[in-house]
């Protein structure tokens, strides 16, 4: 990073409301896109509206635009509500997602060795409690996750 880039905190600073919204769609859309293109996928209101924001990702460093006035992500950068985030262009999900659907999966293969063997130790069951439980906040925190993402997502 140059000495003329924005740090960390400044971007987390910035990067808030309209502008990330339009910076999260060019994430979710990774290819060169007019600011038209960006003003209806990020549901702003006028072409200027997106160019305005466009033009501040671009200051930031996180945008660049070419001579046929399209724009592309330059900066992946994740701070904020973006820091919940993994994957890259469409794939974009909660990091707990990750988290839940293992320990699902664990919680899953527990129950069914439990009620396969017929062995109903205690432990077992205290166990499989516990998994439940991991599993029930895991995925009550993704969906939380999911819902502050910058803008909802609406079909192409």
């Amino acid at each position: 990073m140059s000495d003329d880039e924005p740090n960390e905190e400044e971007l987390a600073k910035s990067l808030k409301g309209r502008t990330l919204r339009v910076y999260w769609y060019m994430l979710r859309h990774p290819v060169p896109m007019t600011a038209r293109e960006i003003q209806r996928g990020a549901a702003l209101s006028s072409p200027s509206l997106s160019m305005h924001h466009l033009e501040h990702l671009r200051l930031l460093g996180l945008v660049d635009k070419d001579v046929h006035g399209q724009y592309t992500v330059r900066r992946d950068v994740r701070v904020g509500v973006l820091k919940l985030f993994v994957g890259r262009g469409r794939l974009m999900v909660p990091r707990f997602l990750f988290y839940a659907t293992f320990y699902t999966s664990v919680t899953a293969a527990l129950a069914t060795m439990i009620l396969g063997t017929g062995h109903t130790d205690s432990y077992l069951i205290v166990l499989l409690v516990l998994l439940t439980s991991v599993c029930v906040v895991l995925w009550y925190e993704s969906m939380k996750i999911w819902r502050e993402q910058p803008f909802p997502e609406q079909e192409d």
